[in-house]
């Protein structure tokens, strides 16, 4: 416990109180509050008890309002929840746009009141939005396959529900024919799941851009199939997503390790299915790991004594740790490994370094942490490294529009040693896609590429550049290989 004495007050511009301030889409993430300032509507930034700021557009000049006394409304949707007035105290830069600092001079901000009415509206609009019955809106043939995908489910549940009640625990052998069990049970049903996935896909493209049908049959996918898979572990955490981002590192392992996961035969059957449809993880992570060891070998052929690895959104970092375990390195190897979670980098240190430490001073690993925006500012955070000869990003564009891919791909090569090589995977668009398995089961927002959108993708690159997309075995995604001329 402090005493008086040991209480300090504020320093600097700090001895002025200021009321607490609250960002405004944390406090109130179900609906975004907006503000209404001389009948025109802007996004709230931030709100106190005695003040407010919103975001504007560069072409809106406030300066001939500075210090004048405007009114104001608050409002959560088509509610308003706060009327009054304010002098516009402050302008500042924020991002592309502006920052407006309002100070109320008629009336106050009772928080806790606008928290509860946020609330409130909230749940009103949770229940009429999940009390709309827009299934009318989901094609005919749509929902046939989606009653064939949970038929099929729900009889191998059936079948392996008995197989476990009818086995003798004392069995010696049990879990190995519940194991046997499910994998003829995974092989009879992939084929099915395929047939049922092309055949949703065809029907969701061809529904084009039409968001109303769009949203309805998401809608009932995840309402009436998404449930019948929540058993498996995979499809579990790649839906829930417990980490806040699609496509965690434990997702990535799920895809390597293999491992029956579930405590029933059928959590483990789902669980399984899961892993089968996500097989070009680990085909994508063998791809890579050959052309690391194919590239150092012909940099040693040439004599160099350094190879320099860097991979972005590096995850587990599987393939690091796989080449690794090589018995001899054909030359002295440094891995940069860099991504936004910090437990993804602690689990691929962990796995990597017991085989640096082996190799004896041949090879390094190093890791970065950075956010995502960081990600794409690559320019600016390579910058901290020296050049590179050769650099990844095999799950990163997959979440990218056509212009920051494109921007990614420039600024990675840029920071390519000469005669050294960029790879970049994708997603691949065929009628084989895993589009709709991701997008409506796993609610998995990824952007698929044919080979030309993956070329164009290169498209500011140096004409001297090689250029080649490799498919994976899988055919679900492929590789963009950029060889920087020497």
């Amino acid at each position: 416990m402090k005493h008086y004495e040991e209480l300090t007050g504020g320093e600097g511009r700090r001895v002025f109180y200021r009321a607490e301030r609250f960002n405004a889409k944390t406090l109130m993430n179900s609906i975004s509050p907006v503000i209404d300032v001389d009948d025109k509507s802007f996004d709230l930034f931030d709100i106190s008890m005695s003040g407010i700021s919103f975001v504007s557009p560069q072409n809106f000049s406030w300066l001939e309002d500075m210090n004048k006394d405007v009114p104001l409304k608050l409002k959560l949707g088509s509610t308003e929840i706060f009327a009054g007035n304010g002098k516009i105290r402050r302008i500042e830069p924020h991002e592309s746009q502006h920052k407006v600092a309002i100070e109320l001079t008629k009336g106050f901000l009772d928080i806790q009141k606008i928290l509860d009415q946020h609330d409130d509206l909230a749940l009103q609009q949770a229940v009429t939005v999940g009390l709309t019955d827009e299934s009318h809106l989901v094609p005919a043939e749509y929902k046939e396959a989606i009653s064939d995908a949970v038929y099929m489910l729900r009889s191998i549940r059936k079948v392996l529900d008995k197989v476990e009640k009818d086995l003798n625990r004392d069995d010696s052998r049990r879990d190995e024919r519940i194991k046997d069990i499910i994998l003829a049970c995974e092989t009879k049903a992939l084929a099915r799941w395929k047939e049922i996935s092309r055949k949703c896909l065809a029907i969701t493209e061809s529904r084009g851009n039409d968001e109303a049908t769009i949203e309805a049959t998401k809608r009932y996918t995840e309402l009436v199939l998404t449930p019948e898979l929540m058993a498996g572990a995979s499809w579990n955490r790649a839906y829930t997503k417990p980490l806040g981002y699609p496509g965690d590192y434990q997702v990535m392992n799920f895809a390597y390790n293999l491992n029956l996961e579930g405590d029933t035969a059928y959590a483990k059957f789902c669980h399984r299915l899961g892993t089968s449809t996500g097989e070009f993880i680990a085909t994508r992570m063998t791809m890579t790991k050959q052309t690391i060891a194919n590239l150092s070998t012909k940099a040693a052929a040439k004599g160099k004594t350094r190879f320099k690895v860097a991979s972005l959104g590096c995850g587990p970092a599987q393939e690091v740790a796989n080449y690794l375990k090589t018995s001899k390195l054909p030359l002295s190897m440094e891995f940069t490994l860099i991504d936004q979670d910090h437990d993804a980098l602690s689990y691929a240190y962990n796995s990597t370094y017991p085989q640096v430490a082996r190799l004896d001073g041949m090879a390094s690993v190093k890791c970065l942490h950075a956010t995502f925006l960081e990600f794409l500012a690559t320019g600016k955070l390579f910058r901290k490294l020296e050049k590179q000869d050769l650099i990844y990003a095999v799950g990163l564009a997959d979440y990218l529009g056509k212009k920051r891919a494109t921007k990614l791909v420039n600024d990675l090569y840029s920071n390519l040693s000469p005669g050294g090589t960029l790879l970049i995977g994708c997603m691949r668009t065929s009628e084989e896609s895993l589009e709709w398995q991701v997008e409506y089961v796993c609610d998995w927002t990824l952007v698929h590429r044919n080979e030309e959108e993956m070329l164009e993708l290169a498209r500011d690159i140096d004409a001297e550049a090689t250029r080649e997309v490799a498919v994976d075995t899988t055919g679900h995604c492929h590789l963009l290989i950029i060889g920087k001329p020497e």
